[in-house]
């Protein structure tokens, strides 16, 4: 019966899926069927009746007697039994969808598990005597008096020293310094929301469910009191996973594979493109001629070979035309081709062939290197695999437009290194502010810290990183290296039970949501990590979908060499991530450029792709075999007292706090607007209205909240702005009386001595040279100013005031536009005012200027 049911479930799970391996439920039902039924044969029949039971039906059967019969004859009497039990074991892995190999590997932990329990009581029962009682409580208060000074154990000082306890060992040297180190920390849970917790100090072990004082947030005391901010110590190398010795490699059979198209292949004639190509050439008076082509999954590339004194420049203007002879979307033009006398003219295929992750990977491109950083991208035009390492690429840049197969492409890049590296060769920090691209990654054992989602905790490990990255360099110094490869071979031979230092890939899908929140500290932790971090082993891949010049910077460019461009909309942003045109005429989906360093020329591609259920089959498989271990001090990163200086003593922060209280919202483009500043400026007061707390934190769409009150704000900077303008007034000089009104005809006296001529004169007196130079500076108003000269006030009359009290008389010129139309029209409403009507223009006197003006005739 229950033969029955698994070879129906078998049946009809092939059915569902015919073109892919039956999943491994369906293969432990299969084992549990014979190793089941033997051992129910071997329990119920008698050995001399083992055959004829079977042939009758009892016990097992026939198939539970072949099996425990050949067992009792390959492994005896008595081993038999064990040899059948694992077997069950195995049936029982493969239905939770695990390794056959996890019940072997379990078993050999215990057994060394053991060996090291038997070693250490063997020591111990064998050595000569033992401590006396007062002396160890003397050297018990000794330690605990030390290890309240001393601070926190990082782990890049137990590498270096190498104390690092490595599983499986037998010395006695290595058990010494693991009673020293004590327990491991408990492990923390990927709560974005909680800090991680820091190492414990030698001999302290966190007591479960209670809280840690080391979870607390950095810069707090144990009793919640705020203290002094601790040192950030980075680590340098993560304590090995207990299961490293026994991690496998994930199979190559968790992805899909390409399967032929179902569809009947028609007979194409790949040479009439060709032949469309040479006449539309001829047409235009260019000769030339096809003389290769390689067909890819995305586009055919036909060469063609230009005739004799043809010009190259000639045959790519004609993009436009090729492509409408050819009836394509676009046509690409790469002139020339790499390596190759000959122009490479690129049309897209009818039919689109998609390329499969493990289409790649099965390549022996991909399964002969031997770097732990090999990265699958794709396949090329020619249908050669794309296989690249990031310790070549020294960093990568991925941009393009929304759908054109970004996030399809960093997917491929973190499956590919899952599949070539263990958890204690490469180190992975997760960076995804749109919170829903990389949270499928969080289980798996190769992250250092949670999957980050808030830009500023992006922000602090990118500190982390640097901090790291510096600890790392101090390593080499010590050892006499240069890089991280020299130093794993110096430090960590392969006799050696230190674990080696692991490479660290930071990757950050979206680059433009940090840049919005903290464009500063993202470009200069940025700058450095690429400009520094490759030798240490730590290397970036930036992904952003808004190739801008704010979000991709000169600075970011110059630093990450390598680059993969998508589809995107203008030749703008090509130019942006490539610093050359082409990838505007892509065709999306996963159709890109790699443009790798040293390269002279992008190479076109098409992306790997890896579905959601493979990435969670892919995922259940690493996370069953370890857990994550997250280093402490990655997220939350304590600022710095000269940084919270720099932030807030902006000359602009009290004049943008106020416009922000005002308007009830707080956003970086509303003080673009009120204030005449660039972005990042406005972005940094932002962050420190936000540091202040006068408003909230970034929320994705929603606004800021502002939590500061306009009585408030009163009460904070104008009681500072009246006690600076007392101190000021206190250190100058008292300030004159306003000099009184001049009476009409009176002369006016400058401080310099010289009397002026009253309004009514008619002559001008030259000021004296003081009055003559803040005349220079001073701004005109209408209705009268008063300039400075020394330390007393003049006002001078305006040429309004001057024909108000003199009337027909001016001791002035009349301005540049007092023959103008709205010089006439001013002076028609001074004569109303004096209750005189002015005179009409006549419509052939409009416009004339100064003929019918009633106040030129005082001018002569």
């Amino acid at each position: 019966m229950f033969f029955c049911f698994i070879l129906i479930l078998s049946s009809v799970v092939k059915l569902a899926n015919p073109g892919e391996p039956l999943p491994r439920f369906v293969w432990g039902f299969w084992v549990l069927l014979v190793f089941g039924a033997s051992i129910y044969h071997a329990l119920r029949v008698p050995w001399e009746d083992v055959f004829t039971a079977g042939r009758m039906g009892g016990g097992g059967g026939l198939l539970g007697a072949s099996v425990w019969w050949f067992f009792r004859i390959a492994t005896g009497k008595y081993f038999s039994f064990p040899v059948m039990f694992l077997g069950v074991l195995v049936a029982v892995s493969l239905l939770g969808n695990k390794s056959p190999w996890t019940p072997f590997s379990l078993i050999w932990m215990a057994v060394m598990s053991g060996w090291d329990w038997f070693k250490e009581f063997v020591g111990r029962f064998f050595s000569e005597h033992g401590p006396d009682p007062e002396d160890v409580w003397e050297d018990e208060d000794a330690e605990e008096a030390k290890a309240e000074e001393e601070e926190e154990i990082s782990l890049a000082d137990l590498v270096e020293a190498g104390s690092t306890p490595a599983r499986g060992s037998f010395s006695s040297t290595v058990m010494d310094l693991q009673a020293k180190l004590g327990a491991r920390p408990a492990e923390q849970p990927a709560d974005l929301g909680q800090a991680p917790q820091g190492l414990n100090r030698p001999g302290e072990v966190p007591a479960p469910g209670t809280g840690d004082v080391k979870g607390a947030a950095p810069g707090t005391k144990p009793d919640g009191q705020p203290g002094e901010i601790q040192e950030f110590v980075p680590s340098v190398q993560q304590q090995p996973l207990s299961e490293d010795a026994f991690y496998e490699i994930p199979p190559f059979d968790l992805l899909e594979k390409s399967e032929p198209s179902k569809k009947p292949k028609q007979s194409q004639d790949y040479t009439a493109p060709g032949r469309v190509i040479e006449k539309t050439l001829m047409s235009f008076g260019i000769a030339a001629k096809v003389v290769g082509i390689e067909r890819g999954p995305t586009v055919t590339r036909f060469e063609v070979q230009p005739g004799p004194g043809v010009k190259v420049a000639s045959i790519v203007n004609l993009s436009q035309d090729l492509a409408l002879a050819l009836a394509a979307q676009d046509v690409r033009i790469e002139a020339p081709i790499p390596g190759k006398s000959a122009i490479g003219i690129e049309v897209p295929n009818k039919e689109v062939s998609l390329v499969h992750l493990r289409d790649v990977l099965e390549t022996r491109e991909f399964r002969t290197s031997k770097s732990p950083l090999t990265v699958a991208l794709g396949k090329d035009i020619s249908g050669r695999p794309v296989v690249t390492t990031l310790d070549h690429c020294l960093h990568l840049l991925i941009a393009g437009a929304t759908g054109a197969g970004k996030s399809v492409c960093i997917n491929s890049i973190i499956a590919s290194l899952l599949f070539k590296a263990r958890p204690d060769q490469v180190k992975l920090v997760l960076i995804d502010p749109k919170r829903v691209e990389l949270s499928v990654w969080s289980r798996v054992p190769h992250l250092i810290a949670p999957v980050v989602s808030d830009p500023k905790e992006a922000a602090g490990a990118l500190r982390w990183a640097i901090k790291e990255m510096e600890a790392r360099y101090e390593k080499f110094t010590k050892v006499g290296t240069r890089d991280i490869d020299r130093y794993n071979e110096v430090a960590t031979p392969p006799d050696s039970l230190k674990p080696a230092m692991p490479y660290i890939v930071i990757i950050i899908d979206e680059l433009s949501d940090l840049m919005m929140v903290a464009p500063a500290e993202v470009e200069d932790a940025i700058f450095r990590l690429a400009q520094m971090a490759r030798a240490s082993g730590i290397y970036l891949i930036v992904a952003t979908q808004r190739p801008s010049v704010d979000v991709i910077t000169g600075t970011i460019k110059a630093n990450i060499p390598s680059r993969i461009a998508f589809a995107v909309a203008s030749q703008i942003d090509s130019r942006t991530i490539l610093d050359m045109a082409g990838a505007e005429k892509l065709l999306g989906r996963g159709d890109m450029l790699f443009y790798p360093v040293g390269s002279s020329k992008p190479l076109r591609a098409q992306g790997a792709y890896i579905s959601e259920r493979e990435i969670d089959e892919l995922v259940s498989f690493v996370s069953a075999q370890a857990k994550p271990q997250f280093a402490s001090g990655i997220l939350q990163v304590p600022e710095t007292v000269e940084q919270e200086s720099e932030i807030s003593d902006d000359p602009l922060f009290p004049q943008a706090l106020r416009i922000v209280v005002e308007a009830k919202q707080a956003s970086v483009s509303l003080l673009q607007r009120k204030l005449p500043i660039g972005y990042s400026r406005a972005a940094r007061l932002i962050d420190a209205m936000e540091v202040k707390g006068y408003v909230g934190p970034y929320e994705g769409s929603k606004p800021r909240e502002v939590r500061l009150t306009m009585a408030e704000y009163l009460r904070m900077f104008e009681s500072q702005g009246n006690q600076g303008s007392s101190q000021a007034a206190a250190t100058s000089a008292a300030p004159t009386d306003p000099p009184p009104a001049v009476p009409s005809g009176a002369p006016l006296t400058a401080p310099s001595g010289e009397v002026r001529p009253a309004p009514g004169a008619q002559e001008h007196v030259t000021p004296g040279p003081e009055l003559a130079a803040n005349s220079e500076t001073a701004a005109r108003t209408g209705t009268g100013e008063e300039r400075p000269t020394g330390s007393a006030f003049v006002r001078r009359p305006s040429f309004v005031d001057e024909l108000r009290t003199r009337g027909s008389q001016s001791p002035r010129p009349f301005p540049k536009d007092a023959f103008s139309r709205e010089g006439r029209e001013r002076d028609r409403e001074i004569l109303r005012e004096r209750g005189q009507e002015p005179e009409r223009e006549g419509p052939s006197e409009k416009g004339s200027g100064s003929r019918r003006n009633p106040f030129f005739r005082h001018r002569h």
